[in-house]
């Protein structure tokens, strides 16, 4: 299947094709479990792609978080951060990227650990999706997450958008009418509807905290798994792996777009939006904040929406 295109904005790039890897763990970055969980993922991406390394910030306790150039040194440091990291702010975190280019200031490949609020903590991994046995770096990945306290996560094909261009997070749902499958969302845009305590909407009705988003392979944490049934009629190619405190699901060997025009199969993602119809985000919570919220622009409602039904 055909790469998709940058997305772009007033005829530069905004957002890059990638495959994503967007974490919300339970408890803060400075937690035994988490601190491994992370140092595995951190190895792992270092491993793979340290070369392309170029950006380091790190706004931790005692520094500011000004960007600098990646060095074995500063690798260095970082590794030992990570493996006994410090208490921190909510907000306050690393980001590590590659060297700034003309196209798309920073760029892939892309890792962020995040502390938010005082009882999460926030990874996103962002890499080529043509990088070389992307597979492979995926399981990895999904290997350490799956031995960390989990609130929820997700892998698969995306896009990816640099903080500095937060701003511009509104575009993003425009994607899904064609890129089906896709993860649109930026790491911290949906992590205030993930827990009743963090949403600034008050909850109505019938509302209830529910899971970022869905992915080619999803994870559930414990907090959800009371309002999910104990077994599910899936096709045959989901994979179920059901564990005391968590559940995964992969829809398929191998992530796709979803990409409309090319009629790629879809029938497993919507499957498992199905099965997770229980503990889907909130609706009215995605609609006010998501994307820059539904007075980002004059369709924005209706492209948040459409966002939000896009495996229905």
């Amino acid at each position: 299947m055909p790469m998709p295109y940058p997305l772009l904005y007033d005829d530069g790039i905004a957002a890059l094709p990638a495959f994503r890897t967007l974490a919300y763990l339970d408890g803060t970055p400075d937690d035994p479990q988490i601190a491994l969980a992370v140092g595995e993922m951190f190895e792992a991406f270092v491993a793979r792609f340290g070369d392309d390394l170029g950006l380091l910030s790190m706004r931790l306790v005692g520094r500011s978080g000004k960007p600098s150039k990646v060095t074995p040194k500063a690798l260095h440091a970082l590794r030992d951060w990570i493996s006994a990291p410090d208490r921190l702010d909510s907000g306050a975190g690393v980001r590590l990227g590659s060297l700034n280019t003309e196209d798309l200031p920073p760029a892939m490949p892309w890792f962020r650990l995040e502390q938010r609020y005082d009882d999460q903590t926030l990874v996103e991994i962002s890499v080529a999706p043509d990088a070389p046995d992307l597979l492979g770096f995926a399981d990895e990945i999904a290997a350490a997450l799956a031995t960390a306290p989990m609130i929820c996560a997700a892998q698969g094909f995306g896009f990816f958008l640099p903080t500095v261009y937060d701003s511009l997070n509104w575009l993003l749902p425009r994607l899904a009418g064609r890129y089906k499958t896709a993860l649109l969302h930026t790491l911290d845009m949906p992590s205030c509807g993930l827990r009743r305590a963090h949403s600034a909407m008050p909850y109505t009705d019938n509302m209830q905290p529910g899971i970022a988003d869905i992915g080619w392979r999803t994870f559930i944490g414990p907090e959800y798994l009371d309002r999910l049934p104990k077994s599910f009629d899936l096709p045959r190619d989901v994979s179920v792996d059901a564990r005391d405190a968590m559940l995964i699901l992969t829809a398929s060997d191998a992530p796709i777009w979803g990409d409309v025009q090319q009629a790629e199969n879809i029938d497993s993602y919507r499957a498992i939006a199905s099965a997770l119809a229980p503990v889907r985000y909130p609706f009215a919570i995605a609609l006010n904040q998501n994307f820059g919220g539904d007075t980002a622009a004059a369709d924005q409602a209706d492209l948040i929406k459409a966002h939000y039904q896009r495996l229905n």
